[in-house]
């Protein structure tokens, strides 16, 4: 079993947003770039010992970011970080108790009689470690001590088992009937019990063992619990009560994290893993959709891959859907590895730029980007801040079906890019004229898919491009009037215009171009379904 671990490659310093490697001097004022200083090995930031949220080069570099800002969010940031601290807490927990546990065993079978070990069950996880488990003839056997299981310490019995599973199933009829909200309370009464255990964590002397009883009943217990909490938390996330949420999603991964490795069905396994990756994709989300907590999915991502969930192998690299058919993960592609369209668009972009400027004499072309007017985007609105960030569609939901209002970019896109508009009418991107007003920020996110990549044509451009630059992963770029920006968004990317005037870019959605025509209809309609199933799940409470 591996340890859980939270971010920790962190690149910039947040007092003075210079590289690791780069720390200026008191007097230095000069914009930060991607390049590492020669002859200096690579440097560690360090990070806020309380929030583990923001990162220095120094003690200096700490005290005046927070004097300015950081003293301002680090309990806010602290205090969601909460239940991440209490699910490493667990799990180290658990990991020695069960290896206590399992010396222990492996001693006491050494001592019994051939006759008496009737069967044993052993789980060996993807670390190559072994957890066992001793069965007896019956089926039963003795497991390690569970924070949801009757305890003598938990405040959990047989009978509050019973009591709380009437609960649920009454909440689930109240569901049935459409009084959602009377069950969701019902559902939160239910769970009740398991509110009140978890904070035991930690406390147990470790010495607890489990009852005896049939593996498959404990291993059927567990898988239902963590689906109720799974489901819990969609209702309560929600209602907007995202605190409660996240603790039973880090309960919820408590569960299937510990019953995992040790369970011996392969299927049972299969839906385990199901609700583990379900729920680290929505504590992952639950800390983007709050501004204030978007570091933290950072964080929320680094301790999935540890458990090889949701396909992610990058923290900074955490989409909705992660196709796995080997396509490579290129954060930028350098001009110089551009495809030959690229060199097309830019040779013409004067013409796509008149195009752009005729559409902008009237500013009713132009709507808020996440306002509906096209099928994708819909919560792009809650990434911008500052005045605005507003499109025009040419390809996707929401554009003219003719092409009276940008001919030439219109039939130069079909005739040299048919890629982004066949992505675009399938309902997996869109092709805009994309305008970002002075002053304006686009928070750091990730894309829905690593499926597609993203191309910036740049027509309007500040003069001052340090001042308006592209964050992809971890470095920082500026666009040219009449060059392509190329990137796969599926990285963490921002975007900041802290200049006085407006950025215009074509911006085009392009399938990943490793992946096969042949597959490309095949992943999209499986993203589209996972996209479905995602939804439907939380209208169905488990029984």
């Amino acid at each position: 079993m591996v340890d859980l671990s939270l971010f920790s490659d962190w690149k910039y310093c947040n007092a003075c947003g210079f590289p690791s490697d780069q720390k200026p001097s008191n007097n230095e004022t000069s914009t930060p770039n991607n390049q590492p200083s020669p002859n200096k090995p690579p440097a560690k930031l360090m990070a806020c010992a309380d929030c583990s949220c923001v990162a220095y080069h120094d003690a200096s570099c700490q005290k005046s970011h927070w004097r300015c800002i950081h003293k301002r969010e680090c309990k806010e940031l602290a205090s969601a970080m909460l239940p991440l601290k209490e699910l490493i807490r667990w799990h180290k927990m658990h990991k020695k108790v069960k290896k206590n546990n399992s010396e222990a065993n492996v001693g006491q079978m050494a001592m019994m009689d051939a006759r008496e070990v009737i069967s044993s069950s052993i789980g060996i996880n993807e670390g190559g470690e072994r957890a066992v488990v001793v069965a007896n003839g019956n089926g039963g056997g003795k497991r390690v001590w569970c924070w949801w299981e009757p305890d003598n310490e938990n405040g959990i019995t047989e009978e509050t088992l019973d009591v709380s599973n009437s609960m649920w199933e009454k909440g689930a009829q109240k569901w049935d009937d459409g009084e959602y909200l009377i069950a969701m309370e019902g559902f939160q009464n239910s769970l009740e019990p398991y509110r009140k255990a978890w904070p035991y964590i930690g406390k147990s002397s470790g010495t607890n063992e489990g009852r005896e009883d049939d593996l498959n009943d404990f291993f059927d217990r567990s898988l239902m619990l963590a689906r109720k909490l799974l489901f819990c938390a969609y209702c309560e996330l929600d209602a907007s009560q995202v605190d409660s949420a996240r603790q039973r999603l880090v309960q919820c991964l408590s569960i299937t994290m510990t019953v995992f490795f040790t369970t011996p069905s392969r299927a049972s396994r299969e839906c385990i893993r199901h609700v583990m990756n379900d729920a680290w994709m929505e504590l992952m989300l639950s800390m983007e959709e709050v501004p204030q907590h978007r570091l933290i999915a950072r964080h929320v991502a680094s301790m999935a891959i540890t458990t090889k969930s949701c396909g992610w192998t990058d923290p900074l690299q955490r989409p909705g859907y992660m196709a796995r058919v080997g396509l490579s993960s290129i954060p930028y592609t350098p001009p110089e590895k551009h495809p030959s369209w690229c060199r097309v668009l830019e040779n013409n972009w004067i013409r796509i730029l008149n195009e752009y400027s005729q559409l902008s004499t009237n500013p009713l072309n132009f709507s808020n980007v996440g306002s509906g007017q096209r099928g994708s985007g819909h919560d792009d609105h809650l990434v911008v801040s500052g005045r605005s960030w507003k499109e025009y569609v040419l390809f996707g939901t929401g554009a003219k079906e003719n092409d009276k209002d940008a001919p030439f970019t219109k039939q130069l896109l079909r005739s040299q890019v048919p890629d982004a508009v066949s992505l675009a009418e399938q309902g997996g991107g869109e092709v805009i004229f994309s305008r970002l007003a002075p002053r304006t920020h686009i928070k750091a996110h990730c894309g829905p898919t690593n499926l597609r990549w993203t191309a910036h044509l740049g027509l309007v451009i500040p003069d001052s491009g340090s001042d308006c630059q592209i964050r992809v992963r971890d470095k920082w770029y500026s666009w040219s009037a009449g060059k392509i920006t190329l990137f796969d968004d599926s990285y963490e990317h921002e975007v900041r215009n802290d200049t006085d005037e407006t950025r215009v870019v074509l911006l085009m959605r392009v399938w990943h171009p490793e992946l096969l025509k042949v597959q490309r209809g095949f992943f999209l309609s499986e993203a589209c379904a996972r996209k479905e199933e995602e939804v439907e799940k939380r209208f169905h409470p488990p029984r």
